[in-house]
Parts: structure tokens; sequence; C-alpha cells
């Protein structure tokens, strides 16, 4: 049964315009107006509603700096998604959970969540949700500088949502239009991440012809967050072939539709970005107001790994100024960053990370666990 359907007459229309206000882009209105919801259906004790309000509470906790509060409500929805016997929407709640320790940089609870939703979404036969996690853990490999890897995996994970279709899976006709959504949406999310680490390994034209696919279906589904994101890539392209000039240039719409969206993680890569081009070109004084900008953004968005670069670049802006006392105090943050990120063993998560890039759907065996000790096992 769709979570929809079981929801109160009284939330149905706050879940469904939380609904399609979280598809168009995020905010801290939108973050303040889940919340209240999220609150409101604890209160009725609707955990069907619950779930959904968390799906799009899910996408906006960056306005919240991925908090622990906000994180214990996506918690809070795995459970009552398991209460309504939902398995699949448990497995899509997991997946927004490691979404948000990603995105503080703790990649091993992040990996932990992720491998316990592809667990889940095998079971239920999920592959949505499944692939979502996979996606997931590609990302992490980005993160840990594996992009050979996390290019396999999102190739191969693209040739297997070509392959999907809600006419082919054992769902009632009533939840194909859902199914199909959601499939446009990881496809388009799939081909940007694809394209990034083209990027990464220095395969231009094929990062650019990538990122271009991917804003064309972003844009054809309304993530303008994820368009947004194109834009600054494509310009950093641009950057890393040593025209810094088109670069900077190319970052002005980006800005522009990257702050419409309130995308603060997107804006702190941004402003990096403007202040290493600036850097480049003898403009020691702007980039230095840009790593401003891009600290703010990144303290915002408590994106630690953005904060490590902004450290590392920040050193190099001083050194050209001159400033070395400056230059070593970046040096000496940037070192404590890198310190905390690397809790756990890089090399171990690699290892797990390779075994999980090899399987290829939701058939294959069952995902290994994996534990940092940071949670509970969660039963299905």
């Amino acid at each position: 049964m769709l979570l929809f359907d079981a929801t109160q007459r009284t939330l149905r229309p706050i879940v469904a315009q939380l609904q399609q206000a979280g598809r168009s882009g995020r905010s801290a209105a939108l973050y303040n107006e889940c919340l209240a919801a999220l609150e409101q259906a604890r209160s009725l004790g609707d955990d069907a509603a619950l779930v959904l309000i968390a799906q799009t509470f899910g996408l906006v906790i960056d306005q919240d700096g991925y908090s622990d509060a906000s994180i214990a409500w996506l918690l809070e929805a795995v459970e009552c998604a398991k209460r309504c016997g939902e398995f699949g929407e448990q497995a899509h709640m997991l997946y927004l959970v490691g979404r948000a320790y990603y995105s503080r940089a703790e990649y091993g609870a992040a990996l932990a969540y992720w491998t316990e939703g592809m667990e889940v979404g095998t079971r239920d036969g999920d592959r949505i949700s499944w692939s979502w996690c996979k996606l997931g853990i590609g990302q992490i490999c980005d993160a840990l500088d594996a992009p050979a890897i996390a290019v396999k995996l999102f190739s191969d994970l693209g040739a297997n949502l070509a392959r999907l279709d809600s006419s082919t899976q054992r769902l009632p006709i009533s939840q194909w239009a859902r199914f199909d959504l959601r499939l446009r949406e990881l496809k388009a999310v799939n081909t940007v991440n694809l394209g990034v680490n083209q990027m990464h390994q220095g395969q231009y034209d094929e990062a650019l012809a990538s990122l271009r696919q991917g804003q064309t279906m972003a844009q054809a589904q309304k993530m303008d967050d994820i368009a947004s994101e194109c834009l600054v890539r494509i310009a950093e392209i641009a950057a890393l072939q040593g025209d810094h000039a088109q670069a900077l240039e190319l970052l002005v719409p980006a800005q522009k539709a990257l702050k419409a969206c309130s995308h603060v993680w997107g804006l702190a890569t941004l402003f990096l970005l403007r202040a290493q081009c600036q850097s480049a070109l003898g403009q020691l004084a702007q980039a230095s107001v840009s790593i401003a900008s891009a600290r703010q953004a990144a303290k915002q968005a408590n994106a630690q790994h953005i904060a490590l670069r902004i450290e590392r670049e920040n050193a190099l802006i001083a050194e050209k100024s001159g400033d070395l006392a400056h230059a070593l105090e970046s040096m000496k943050t940037a070192a404590a960053l890198q310190t905390a990120l690397d809790r756990g063993s890089k090399a171990h998560l690699l290892r797990h990370l390779q075994t999980l890039a090899e399987q290829s759907s939701a058939a294959d065996r069952e995902a290994p666990g994996y534990s940092m000790g940071l949670r509970r096992k969660l039963s299905v």
C-alpha cells in the first residue's frame, strides 16, 4: 500500500505540499516547515506521514548543517517505516541517513547505513533505494580520492538503471509513476557523479559530455540544485584546462543559480574554485575575499571536507602574498581537519568499497555488513 494512502486526511495536503516544494529546491523556510510537520505527525501518531515528511526533510537538512537533532528525525522515520512494514521506505530512509553522515564527511557511518540500506532494499526488491545507496558508496570512493573505482561504479550503475522500467517491476500500477520519477532523478544524479569523477581522472571531454547530459536531465526534473552544481563543475573543468578567466565567467551564473535554491554546499565549492582561479590570475586580494565566503558557506553546511580544501588553498594564497604566519596558521588548521577526517582506516574503507562496487544489482548477493560501532544493528 502507498504510504500516502495510509496517512491521516488532515496531514495529506501538508505531505503533498512538502513533497512538491522539496523537489523544487531547498531553503531554511522549507526546513522549518518540515520540522513543524514532523512534530505534528508524531503528536498524531501517524507513522506513514512522518516517513513521507522525513523524506523531504532529509533533502533540506543541509540548512541546519546536518545536525545530530536533524539526523535523529531521520532515524525515527526509519523505525516508523519498519513499523508500517514498508521495508522499501525503510531502505529509502537509510539512504538519507547515510547521505547526512556523508555530507558531514563521516564516511564510516555513511557506509554503515548505506550497506544496511542495500541489504534491506535487496530483501524488499526495492531496486531504486538499493541503487541510491550504491550511488552513495561511489560518492565515498570519490571523497577518498579513488575516482577510478567511482567511475566504474557509476558507469555500471548507469547501465543497470538504463534497463529498469516500472512496467517490469512487481509493483501495482498505482506505484508506477513514483517509481519512474525516482528513477529519472536517480539517473540524473548518477550521470553528474560520473562526470565529476571523469573530471578527476582528467577525462575532460567525457566529463563535459556527462555533466551536460546530467544537467539536461536535472533541468527536466526541476532538480535545480543538481543542475546548478553542473555549472560549477563545468567551470572547474575550464580551470583545470588552464582557462581561469573563462572559469570565473562561468561561475557568475552558477552563483546566482546556487543562491536561488539555497545550495550552501555548492556555494562553498564555488567560492573555493573562484579563489583558486583568482589566485592563479594573481588577484590575491580578491582570492582572500572568496576564501572568506567559502569558509562561511562550508561552516553553515558543516562540510568539513570542503573546509580542509579551503584551508589548504588559503595557505597557498597567503604564501603568495608573503604572509607566512597566516599560511602556517592555515596549514595547522588543515592538518587538524585532516586528522579528524582520517579517523578510521581509509585503506579498510577502500577495501570494503571495492567489494561493494563490484555488485551490479539488487539481485546480487546480500550486501556485506559494515559497522564502526556507531549504531545498533537495525533489524528487519
